[in-house]
């Protein structure tokens, strides 16, 4: 079947939703940080609760979106989504605490900046490789095997992923990052990172405890709820 401008459109379609998602919903590993389980996934986190929550969007625009998982320094840790599209399979990264604003295609690479970074994809032995690339220095970011795994082992490692032996490369570090207008704001603990198409900036020496004066200001994300919830073990959030 041909990629046509009904498959275009699609793919512009579902990369605004990314887009919308880095936008609204905040990457954070505040949950494993105050040991605290989400009960939703609308108040953003790690990369299990935000794909979750774009396989739930993604779909109720009609796509099909399936749970995919993907390697960080050779561990598979990482969850993202398999989208399919006029017989061709994608991968978005919606879990991403950088902004992976485009989906991999599975059988070309592609390159794109993003906020004065760059991505770019390789494809070999049957693996897509994401290579990230900011402030000068290029990391390789993920490896994503395309052939799935099936969906019950995946959402069995997400049901454990609080009380297993996983070691996340955030672990016991501060995460927090969003799209905010025509910039990407990444707090990496005490530093906050601002990623603009013009130039580069940081602030350094914040503690921890101006996270909400920082998360107002800064990320003008309405934190109140969400730290309520993880300092107060009587409140359940919805």
């Amino acid at each position: 079947m041909k990629w046509n401008s009904t498959s275009r459109t699609a793919l512009i379609k579902i990369e605004s939703l990314l887009l919308r998602l880095f936008k609204e919903e905040p990457f954070h590993n505040l949950y494993h940080l105050y040991g605290k389980k989400p009960l939703t996934t609308k108040y953003g986190g790690t990369c299990t609760d935000k794909t979750l929550s774009f396989i739930h969007e993604a779909r109720s625009l009609g796509f099909n979106a399936q749970l995919h998982t993907g390697y960080i320094q050779g561990e598979e840790i990482h969850r993202l989504a398999r989208v399919t599209i006029n017989n061709r399979i994608f991968f978005a990264d919606p879990g991403n605490g950088w902004p992976s604003l485009k989906l991999y295609p599975a059988d070309e690479k592609i390159c794109f900046p993003c906020f004065g970074m760059f991505y770019r994809t390789e494809i070999t032995n049957n693996k897509i490789s994401v290579f990230h690339t900011r402030n000068n220095k290029e990391f390789l970011q993920l490896e994503i095997n395309p052939i799935p795994r099936p969906d019950i082992e995946i959402k069995e490692n997400i049901n454990n992923r609080f009380n297993s032996d996983i070691s996340y490369p955030f672990k016991g570090k501060l995460r927090f990052s969003l799209v905010v207008d025509n910039q990407f704001l990444f707090l990496r603990d005490e530093r906050l990172e601002i990623y603009s198409e013009s130039e580069f900036s940081l602030i350094e020496g914040i503690k921890r405890e101006l996270l909400p004066k920082i998360l107002r200001e800064r990320f003008r994300y309405e934190s109140a709820l969400l730290l309520k919830y993880l300092t107060d073990d009587s409140l359940n959030i919805k």
